[in-house]
């Protein structure tokens, strides 16, 4: 029934959320309809049976031909609201008329006139503002009667007093005044603060958008532009700014600072555009359009080519220029490393003997990411002029390739020691570098070789350093020594490395899932871990893999490819009405890349409901490698949605300070703190610091590594929540889990059924 009457009078939940001015109009009209015919109906029915005991059929006719125009307008109100409302308002002033012509004593007809006054409130909900401006001077009419007037006008001798004529007058004014007309308005307030609220709640989704996209335009790794269509700068990130030297990211026509190659109005729409700084024509652009917004504006990105221009102009001059500089790099005028080895075989005997080293720059990506790859050149470039001045005179050095540099250096007969020499060297590199954009701590990656021989092999020498190189760390091992397994050892990985890239064009690796529990054993969500085998059959480790990915350059594509996978587990999961969390293991370099990175924007926005079952994992020294350029891209991540958790937790080099930066949900313990307990009560203190430390900063806490019974018992007495590990389960494919949770929710129900 109450259903029924929220139906008629539009109050359901969809017609109180409906924006449409007709439908509260009709909502409060049907209100004041309503409950003015159910009050219209007690005095015509009590009034007609008291004109019938007078014989006064006229004041029946009366009673009745009023409530039948309310039942015309109430039904009107779904058809016609324009007639309904017409006749609403008709009805007030005829029944003061009627008040005020047929009844005899002046003190009752005045409250017949009185009714009246409802009028510019019904003109006001219904009608525009002129019309309730008519409706207000014509009350001065019925106003001035009752200030002046001093009877009542009987027309026509026409009576319609009866002896409950003052009950039904003072309920009439008492019912439309204090019911009819309240419970209109009150439903026109409700629909003004509910809209009221929409639109707070929607300025606020509106501002936390504008701040989310704002973060994601400044964090490209590009210089970004937002156009009008007729070119007018409406946006610039700061790479934008630094490149066309804007003093605001607001300010200027893109006509009046770039001249294109071709004569082209809206040069700016078209693909790949190569441009020319105005203010510095030596500075050459190009222009890509990415695409339209909604709002008819453009996005652009800017490329410096002016290296490529330079190095063009280089290949176009004649043969005796080119021999002259096609030996050396263009950036930093150092050897190129194939004139470098040409430069050793002339050197002639060495009787004690050569050492070779390859110098790679660290975290100069992240640099580039968080200034510009202009200021990465400049740091390129000073790095070489330092470098090359710090050497002894007889040590040659060239530009090896991207940020590795190398030298070669015979050793002098006086020497006793190649160790002794390569530290010397090594306390020459420059160890603080002054850029226009501050001063910067540099960390390099050593990979050296040794050759005993009077007459050197450069080019065994470099493999040899290559080789060396590798397994040298900033952090733990900055000087690596070249050994004699290691080459061997680089060759297989180098076929295994062949077998892997085929492997990702088959799509041949696969996840398996192991879960993350409560202490009871029930899963929480799952971790997919990578799995495949090489061409022999062997499965080949997780951490071998990505360290093959890192070192050859492929480890986007990987990182893809794990993505696009765990996708596809959500997606039959959600099917199968499986809700659980799958996490994957991510690195900092994955989400400094672009192309990663937007891929997860694209799922933030076209696939919103897959991201709370989906959990992204960092290593802890993947974070700290890449500081604030790797933290501002984890926040916008994390506005947009996405859970992350800090993974290998305590192995690393995050602070406490770091770590309160970071804008993270989940940390995870590294199973290495597991090794000695409950026996070792340092390790278990520390575990309790961790579990107090994480409280502290709101983050739920996930111990790694548990692989007995004593181990759960013992955290779990410590308060641990969630838990991973091979006591619970070790990594199975999708099909066994899928295989169980299904079981397991067919088991459930039987039980329920029960």
């Amino acid at each position: 029934m109450l259903n029924r009457i929220k139906q008629l009078l539009l109050l359901t939940e969809s017609d109180l959320s409906s924006t449409s001015v007709q439908k509260l109009q009709q909502s409060t009209l049907r209100i004041i309809l309503s409950s003015g015919l159910l009050l219209v109906l007690a005095i015509a029915v009590h009034s007609s049976w008291q004109a019938y005991q007078a014989n006064a059929s006229y004041i029946i006719a009366i009673t009745s031909g009023f409530y039948l125009v309310l039942l015309l307008a109430l039904y009107f109100s779904a058809k016609s609201l324009l007639l309904s409302k017409t006749l609403l308002l008709f009805t007030v002033f005829s029944a003061g008329l009627c008040m005020l012509l047929f009844i005899d004593n002046f003190e009752l007809s005045k409250l017949g006139v009185i009714f009246v006054y409802i009028a510019p409130v019904i003109a006001m909900l219904f009608f525009s503002r002129s019309m309730t401006l008519v409706v207000m001077l014509l009350n001065f009419i019925p106003y001035l009667y009752l200030m002046f007037g001093t009877g009542p006008i009987n027309l026509f001798n026409i009576s319609i007093t009866l002896p409950a004529t003052p009950a039904y007058l003072h309920s009439l004014l008492f019912l439309f005044f204090n019911l009819c007309i309240p419970l209109a308005v009150m439903r026109v307030i409700s629909t003004l603060k509910r809209n009221s609220t929409a639109l707070q709640q929607q300025n606020l989704i509106i501002s936390q958008s504008n701040t989310l996209y704002q973060d994601m335009f400044n964090q490209q790794s590009k210089a970004t532009l937002l156009l009008s269509s007729d070119g007018e700068i409406l946006k610039a990130n700061d790479k934008a700014q630094t490149l066309l030297k804007l003093d605001n990211a607001e300010q200027g026509n893109i006509k009046a600072l770039l001249k294109a190659s071709t004569e082209q109005h809206n040069f700016w729409l078209g693909h790949e555009t190569e441009c020319c700084l105005k203010a510095n024509p030596s500075t050459y652009l190009l222009l890509n359009h990415l695409c339209r917004t909604q709002h008819q504006h453009h996005l652009v990105q800017l490329d410096n080519i002016t290296p490529l221009k330079q190095l063009h102009q280089k290949l176009t001059s004649s043969d005796q220029k080119q021999n002259l500089w096609r030996h050396y790099d263009s950036l930093t005028s150092l050897p190129e490393h194939s004139f470098f080895l040409q430069l050793i075989k002339q050197f002639g005997e060495c009787k004690a003997g050569s050492l070779m080293m390859i110098v790679r720059l660290c975290n100069v990506k992240a640099f580039n990411h968080a200034h510009s790859y202009q200021a990465g050149d400049e740091l390129l470039t000073l790095f070489a002029t330092e470098f090359q001045q710090a050497l002894p005179d007889k040590v040659l050095s060239a530009r090896l390739r991207g940020v590795k540099f190398i030298l070669w250096y015979a050793m002098p007969e006086h020497s006793t020691s190649f160790t002794d020499e390569v530290h010397n060297i090594q306390r020459t590199l420059p160890k603080l570098l002054s850029l226009s954009s501050g001063k910067l701590q540099t960390m390099y990656e050593i990979g050296v070789s040794i050759c005993n021989e009077t007459i050197p092999a450069p080019e065994l020498m470099l493999e040899q350093c290559e080789a060396a190189l590798e397994t040298a760390d900033a952090y733990t091992r900055p000087l690596s020594y070249y050994q004699a397994d290691v080459l061997e050892q680089q060759n297989q990985q180098l076929k295994l490395l062949a077998e892997f890239r085929m492997g990702l064009q088959l799509d041949t690796p696969v996840l398996w899932l192991q879960p993350k529990v409560q202490p009871d054993g029930t899963i929480v969500s799952f971790e997919a871990l990578l799995r495949w085998q090489d061409n022999e059959g062997n499965h080949i480790a997780p951490d071998s893999l990505v360290a093959l990915a890192e070192r050859y350059g492929f480890m986007v594509q990987l990182s893809l490819c794990v993505l696009a996978k765990a996708m596809a587990i959500i997606k039959q999961f959600n099917q199968l009405n499986i809700h659980y969390p799958v996490a994957i293991n991510l690195t900092g370099s994955d989400l400094l890349s672009d192309e990663f990175y937007n891929t997860l924007i694209d799922i933030a926005t076209h696939q919103p409901q897959l991201l709370q079952m989906l959990s992204l994992e960092l290593t802890e020294n993947s974070v700290v490698r890449h500081q604030q350029p790797l933290f501002n891209k984890l926040l916008v991540l994390t506005r947009l949605g996405y859970d992350i958790a800090l993974d290998d937790f305590g192995t690393g080099q995050a602070s406490l300070s770091t770590l309160s930066q970071l804008s993270v949900s989940t940390v995870k313990l590294d199973r290495t703190f597991l090794q000695n307990i409950p026996a070792d009560q340092r390790q278990t203190q520390l575990i309790q610091s961790v579990m107090q430390m994480a409280k502290t900063l709101k983050l739920a806490l996930i111990i790694e590594g548990v692989e007995t019974d004593i181990q759960r018992r013992f955290l779990q007495s410590l308060g641990a929540q969630l838990m991973q590990g091979y006591y619970f389960s070790r990594p199975q494919p999708v099909a066994y889990w899928l295989t169980q949770l299904t079981n397991n929710e067919l088991a459930t129900k039987q039980l329920a059924s029960q």
